[in-house]
């Protein structure tokens, strides 16, 4: 008769993901579109700084543009976690400065 040895658990060793930074860099803050009149609405595939509902600063690329009644809002990519948000033209901003003293409105 056949004797079952038990043998010892190998430990699964997860895949190592390299992190990336979530920090607005010089580079991001020159490749950012600037407009001469802020009336004029971003263009696909601009690029701007966005508030958030946290009221926190990201960057994203302005994947639509659409107009309603309460002006100009944008489909964006958020080019930090790649995800789709949609944001009103006054959330939006060329720079990171005019959007320091902003906070978004319920």
């Amino acid at each position: 008769m056949t004797v079952k040895r038990k043998t010892k658990q190998t430990k699964k060793e997860k895949p190592k993901i390299p992190r990336t930074s979530r920090k607005i860099t010089k580079q991001h803050k020159t490749t950012a579109t600037i407009r001469e009149d802020h009336d004029i609405p971003y263009k696909t595939g601009d690029l701007c700084f966005y508030l958030t509902r946290n009221n926190k600063v990201y960057f994203a690329e302005v994947y639509l543009a659409h107009e309603n009644e309460q002006g100009h809002y944008y489909e964006l990519i958020d080019l930090f976690d790649f995800r789709y948000v949609t944001v009103l033209g006054k959330y939006c901003a060329d720079d990171e400065k005019s959007l320091k003293g902003k906070k978004w409105s319920k």
